[in-house]
């Protein structure tokens, strides 16, 4: 329903007078007709705190429906924008008091609509992603999930879930790739925050193909960069101890390998992770079982 539709309907079932006499629910309407979302906040949102309108569903379906309109001309994304906040409350509120059947189903869009903005803007978070937005990113899906909870307590938004932490895992790995060497301490900290990412999102989907491929690839590279730390300064305790470090980050990614392989077994690139985490630990008999695999693999393809 556009929002002319929509206002028309408030205006036949509010307007019961002259525009002297109206209420304030009926002006807010007629101000919203024009396009004034501005002052039909003004009019309204005083009115809604007091009675008889604090306990009118309808009044605060129109309160929301402004401060949702509000809202999108704003053009804002930021995780506590004032009008989308307020317009989630209202319309809350209003869903909360029984409104009638045309009222209720109008509230869910427009809640719908808010939710599906809230999940828009935590993608965008990923997609520009830059150190640290990792925490409102999952804020933004988080403020999607409960509204879509509360339309439907019976929604599953697991897989979505599963999706977002997977990508943040992505991100930081990718911010990790380009800051190689420059920062160990702030290497350290995107890759255990990549590593924490992918380690939720096979909880929530344990059969995860690209979860589990993922992070195998991501210890396997964390373990490569802990190598190119060697040099001709590199003392002989440093060099036992990054080794160590080595063959643990390769000892790990091992098992989550072989897992996206049970899941996949005929995709070329887990076989060549799996080749090349055994050569790395110095496991040829599996290295070059793998590589054998390899090459009957691609001897099948067209």
């Amino acid at each position: 329903m556009s929002v002319k539709s929509f206002l028309m309907m408030c205006f036949v079932v509010c307007s019961t007078a002259v525009f002297g006499q109206q209420s304030p629910v009926d002006r807010a309407v007629a101000l919203g007709q024009r396009g004034d979302w501005a002052q039909a906040l003004i009019i309204l949102e005083p009115e809604v705190k007091k009675m008889p309108w604090q306990a009118d569903s309808h009044a605060w379906y129109v309160l929301g429906y402004v401060q949702k309109e509000l809202h999108k001309a704003s053009g804002s994304s930021e995780l506590n924008a004032p009008e989308r906040l307020g317009a989630v409350h209202s319309l809350d509120r209003a869903l909360s008091m029984g409104p009638n059947r045309e009222d209720d189903a109008l509230i869910r869009a427009a809640l719908d609509f808010l939710a599906r903005s809230f999940f828009r803007d935590a993608i965008d978070r990923i997609e520009g992603f830059t150190e640290g937005s990792d925490e409102e990113a999952l804020a933004l899906f988080g403020r999607y999930e409960a509204i879509i909870l509360n339309l439907d307590p019976m929604a599953n938004v697991t897989g979505q879930k599963a999706d977002l932490y997977r990508y943040l895992g992505q991100a930081n790995g990718l911010l990790l790739d380009r800051q190689e060497g420059r920062d160990l301490a702030l290497e350290t900290i995107l890759f255990e925050r990549s590593v924490a990412h992918y380690s939720v999102a096979l909880e929530l989907v344990p059969k995860d193909y690209p979860g589990r491929y993922n992070l195998a690839i991501t210890l396997y590279n964390q373990g490569v960069r802990q190598l190119k730390r060697i040099n001709h300064e590199t003392s002989m305790f440093e060099l036992m101890e990054i080794q160590e470090a080595c063959v643990g980050l390769f000892e790990q990614a091992l098992p989550v390998m072989e897992a996206a392989h049970l899941l996949k077994p005929n995709r070329l690139e887990t076989l060549k992770g799996l080749m090349t985490i055994h050569y790395a630990l110095s496991q040829q008999e599996e290295s070059s079982r793998y590589r054998d695999a390899i090459d009957r693999l691609i001897e099948k393809r067209p």
